[in-house]
């Protein structure tokens, strides 16, 4: 079988973020740096999923959920049920705060993948 990065790029980066997702949960022995962690997490794949709404959207949530499933089988510490909470809520808000247009003001969101001859 060979290695075929273009036709699976989704779930590699699924794999490899929740490899750190599980990396940097069991590092983090206080409950709640877990919760703050977290939280910043969810603020960035809301941000994530709002710059790339157009383009593969599929696979966005999936190397999303990745990282939440790899964060939440390492957080031995925290509660489960609220991790998930407060990734799925801050993630929604980002995303709404994002599409109305508040954060756009202060951070725009660059596509990185346009040209700019």
């Amino acid at each position: 079988m060979k290695f075929d990065y273009w036709w699976n790029w989704a779930e590699y980066f699924t794999i490899l973020l929740m490899i750190i997702g599980f990396l940097v949960a069991i590092t983090i022995d206080n409950m709640w740096l877990n919760y703050a962690v977290i939280l910043i997490a969810g603020l960035m794949a809301g941000r994530l999923l709002y710059a790339r709404e157009k383009k593969h959207k599929f696979t966005h949530y999936l190397i999303v959920i990745g990282f939440l499933v790899g964060y939440m089988l390492g957080s031995y510490i925290a509660s489960r049920k609220v991790i998930a909470t407060i990734f799925i809520l801050s993630a929604i808000l980002s995303y709404f705060l994002h599409k109305k247009g508040i954060v756009e003001k202060y951070m725009p969101v660059a596509d990185p993948h346009k040209e700019h001859w």
